[in-house]
């Protein structure tokens, strides 16, 4: 059984601007929100994200979680920052965000 920890959160990895992940959606349509399905948009770029990270990791909720041992993660081919952890925010950025938005707007 693997044990699994925190990687982060949404706001410490990725968008330092935003509390949570839907909160930075929110954001960046802003005063257009209301013209789009953000439950839709959610899901879907939710989803993108969790397909693009290593099968090890996901996000969950607003927090990026996976393998405490190094055994258990496998991150050949991912993107590695700095200080040698999985770059989740390359991964992310690497989504199409305003493609997805542009699906699901009403």
């Amino acid at each position: 059984m693997t044990t699994t920890t925190s990687y982060g959160t949404w706001n410490n990895r990725v968008d330092p601007y935003a509390a949570n992940f839907e909160t930075s959606i929110y954001e960046a349509l802003g005063d257009y929100a209301d013209t789009y399905d953000l439950d839709a948009i959610e899901a879907e770029y939710r989803s993108a994200i969790n397909d693009a990270l290593p099968s090890s990791v996901s996000l969950c909720g607003s927090d990026f979680i996976g393998p405490y041992d190094a055994e258990d993660a496998d991150f050949e081919g991912y993107p590695i920052d700095e200080d040698g952890r999985l770059d989740v925010k390359a991964i992310a950025e690497g989504i199409d965000f305003w493609a997805i938005a542009a699906k699901h707007e009403l």
